[in-house]
């Protein structure tokens, strides 16, 4: 009759030690998770801009201006889909376009620049992508803020 008492009582002490560290249990086990995504999407974004640039210079065409749907199509077949979100850096279209990479503001977003100096003076060509990653575990949002901007560039000369 004794034994078949503390058996009892020991079970309810496993749930209550279960208890008080599942949830710390849950939260490494989703900042794992969001982690895994971060280094997922950073990648993506990597090989997005490197293929980019690659197309630029395959191209040849030093003188094309956005929309430069050839590249921003290249650079979005690299990543394939994914819940990713790029599209071209607004900031090109301008008259003027700018010089270095807008920031983008949604959460799970990002814009695609290309250099805008393509010279024959200047054979180097460079795309960049910037994106506003945020993670899924409230708690971690907490932590790191509601996103973090991630930026992967590539450069290459053009060989002409």
């Amino acid at each position: 009759m004794r034994g078949l008492q503390r058996r009892h009582k020991s079970r309810g002490q496993a749930m209550v030690e279960f208890a008080l560290l599942a949830g710390l249990l849950f939260l490494m086990l989703m900042g794992i998770f969001d982690f895994g995504r971060a280094i997922s999407v950073y990648i993506n974004i990597a090989e997005a801009a490197h293929e980019g640039a690659r197309q630029l210079v395959l191209r040849s065409n030093y003188t094309s201006r956005p929309p430069d749907s050839v590249i921003i199509n290249a650079t979005l077949a690299k990543i394939g889909g994914g819940g990713m979100v790029l599209t071209e850096d607004p900031c090109l279209s301008n008259p003027t376009p700018c010089t270095f990479p807008s920031l983008p503001g949604v959460p799970n977003t990002g814009y695609i620049w290309i250099s805008p100096n393509r010279t024959p003076g200047n054979p180097q060509v460079t795309v960049r992508v910037t994106y506003l990653f945020a993670p899924m575990t409230a708690m971690i949002s907490n932590l790191t803020g509601t996103g973090f901007i991630m930026t992967a560039g590539s450069s290459m000369r053009a060989e002409y």
